[in-house]
C-alpha cells in the first residue's frame, strides 16, 4: 500500500468513525485489510479496494471496512475498581435518584455493559424491574450484534468472574462450552449503533459514562470535543471513567480528576 492510498484510506476511515489514524498506524491498516485483497479475494489490489469502497451505496463494504479497523479486546471486569466504584456509587447515591443510567461508550463486544449490569443487580436483585439501564455503544456492527446475542465461550469467562456470579447470571451450555447471558441481565442493556463524534441524542442524564480506552483513537481537540459533549449528558456531581492508564494531559476539559481515571462533573 503506497503512502498516498494509506492517506485516502485514512481519510475514508476518519469520515466514516470520526476517529484519526496516525501514520504510524499504516502496516496495522495493510495488515487488516489483507483479508479483502490479493489472489483468491474479493479484490485484485488495495486500489480496487479503496474504489469499490467509494462506490459501495449499500454500505456494505464500509461496514466491513470499519470493522476490520476497529480493535475489540476487552473481558468481564476489566479494571475491577471500576465497578467497586460503581458499587459505591449506588450503595450510597441510589435511594436518591428517581432513575439510573449508566453510558458504556466504545462497549466491544459487550463484556463491560453486562459488568455493570451484574454490579447493578448485586446491589439490588430487582433493579431490573426498576427504571435503571445501561446503554451500550459502539461504531461496529459486528462487535453490537455479537453483544446483543450475550453468548461467550467459556475460554472468554474463566477466572474473570466468581463462580456465584457465574450460577446466578449465566446460563451453561456444555455441548458448546458457552456461557448464555440470563435474560434479567440483558433486560437492563440497549446495544446501539453512536458514533461519538455525531450528536447525542439521549433523553435523560447519565450517573457514570465508561469511556474506557476510547480516546486513544483521537486528537486532542477531538478529545476536548467528546469530553464536552459527554459533560453535557451527565448529572451534575455524576461521573466519566477513563482506562487506567490514559490521561488528559494536554486535552481541554472541564472535569474534576478523582484517582483511578475517574473523573466528576462538579
Amino acid at each position: 500500500m503506497s503512502d498516498s492510498l494509506f492517506l485516502k484510506f485514512k481519510e475514508l476511515f476518519q469520515s466514516e468513525s470520526g476517529i484519526t489514524l496516525k501514520e504510524y498506524k499504516k502496516y496495522l491498516v495493510e495488515y487488516r485489510l489483507q483479508k479483502f485483497v490479493g489472489h483468491g479475494k474479493p479484490f485484485q489490489n488495495f486500489q480496487e479496494y479503496y474504489s469499490a469502497l467509494l462506490q459501495d451505496r449499500t454500505r456494505a463494504l464500509r461496514t466491513e471496512f470499519i470493522n476490520a479497523l476497529t480493535t475489540n479486546f476487552t473481558y468481564f471486569f476489566r479494571e475491577e475498581i471500576h465497578f467497586q466504584f460503581v458499587a459505591f456509587y449506588l450503595k450510597r447515591k441510589a435511594p436518591s435518584q428517581s432513575y439510573l443510567r449508566f453510558w458504556s461508550a466504545g462497549c466491544s463486544t459487550g463484556e463491560e455493559a453486562y459488568s455493570i449490569a451484574i454490579t447493578c443487580l448485586e446491589h439490588d436483585p430487582l433493579f431490573y424491574l426498576k427504571d435503571v439501564r445501561i446503554l451500550a455503544t459502539d461504531i461496529s456492527q459486528r462487535v453490537l450484534t455479537f453483544a446483543s446475542e450475550g453468548v461467550y465461550h467459556f475460554s472468554k469467562i474463566k477466572g474473570t468472574l466468581q463462580d456465584s456470579q457465574l450460577r446466578k447470571y449465566f446460563s451453561f451450555h456444555p455441548d458448546q462450552k458457552e456461557f448464555h447471558v440470563k435474560d434479567k441481565v440483558k433486560q437492563l442493556v440497549s446495544f446501539r449503533y453512536l458514533n461519538l463524534m455525531d450528536s447525542y441524542p439521549f433523553r435523560k442524564e447519565f450517573d457514570i459514562v465508561f469511556l474506557r480506552n476510547v480516546l486513544i483513537y483521537f486528537d486532542n481537540q477531538e478529545k476536548s470535543l467528546i469530553l464536552q459533549k459527554i459533560w453535557d449528558v451527565i448529572k451534575p456531581r455524576g461521573y466519566l471513567i477513563l482506562g487506567l492508564s490514559e490521561s488528559l494531559v494536554g486535552v481541554v476539559h472541564r472535569f474534576t480528576y478523582l484517582k483511578h481515571s475517574i473523573y466528576r462533573k462538579d
